[in-house]
């Protein structure tokens, strides 16, 4: 089955065999599931091991906000599912208490990954790491530019989100000025005091004046760690 990733049709088990995933680095081989192991899980016919496979994404393929080898090409794996029927599976999934789609949880994870990458002029990881997940930004804004104005509210943020954090690369800031406002009506009025947090930051960052402070009244839940289900949480190796 093809899906397509903003750019044209893209087979994801076929990403997923093509890459020669023993080649490439990973958080932690010996005691978390293989990165092809987690991605497969994304689309499994069982719920539960779809909602596992959402949190060992988070937690092993960027684990600590570290970028790896397998990094990139688990992401464009994920980038080609965002459309699959099976990423509308609700769940609690990552930092967010609130019930949402698995789509706007695989949203998030991939503008955090682009956070990552662009945050820090080196970058969490080995250059050559970050350097790959640089190269997949312009997919990463293709792929949740369609979810932009989704009627479901928190795919809708989780898009916007994953959107603003791309454009901070140079090739895309010349769309800053038509997410401004997608910035400040979705992420700045939203009930996750992290994404109100990303939108003031993002809106900054850009040189435009953020406005007035969102009403405390909607605070939402704190950002809090989940420690992976298999309890690794050493530093990254490197």
């Amino acid at each position: 089955m093809e899906i397509n990733d903003g750019s044209g049709a893209v087979d994801p088990w076929a990403l997923l065999l093509e890459t020669d995933w023993s080649s490439v680095d990973h958080c932690c081989p010996n005691t978390a599931p293989a990165t092809p192991v987690i991605l497969a899980g994304l689309l499994d016919d069982n719920e539960d091991i779809q909602r596992t496979a959402v949190d060992d994404l988070g937690q092993v393929v960027t684990h600590q906000n570290s970028i790896y080898g397998a990094t990139a090409p688990a992401a464009r794996f994920v980038i080609a599912i965002l459309g699959h029927p099976r990423t509308m599976t609700l769940g609690v999934y990552g930092h967010e208490e609130r019930r949402r789609p698995m789509r706007a949880a695989l949203l998030e994870w991939l503008g955090g990954l682009a956070d990552d990458a662009t945050y820090d002029e080196d970058g969490p990881g080995e250059p050559d790491d970050v350097d790959a997940v640089h190269a997949i930004l312009p997919l990463i804004y293709e792929a949740a530019r369609p979810y932009l104005f989704d009627a479901n509210l928190l795919i809708r943020e989780a898009a916007v989100h994953a959107v603003a954090m791309t454009l901070a690369a140079p090739e895309l800031a010349v769309h800053i000025p038509k997410v401004v406002p997608l910035v400040r009506s979705t992420l700045r009025t939203s009930d996750y005091r992290g994404y109100r947090y990303l939108a003031k930051r993002c809106l900054v960052t850009w040189g435009v004046e953020p406005g007035p402070l969102p009403d405390p009244r909607i605070s939402g839940p704190e950002p809090v760690d989940h420690p992976w289900a298999g309890g690794y949480s050493d530093d990254p190796p490197f």
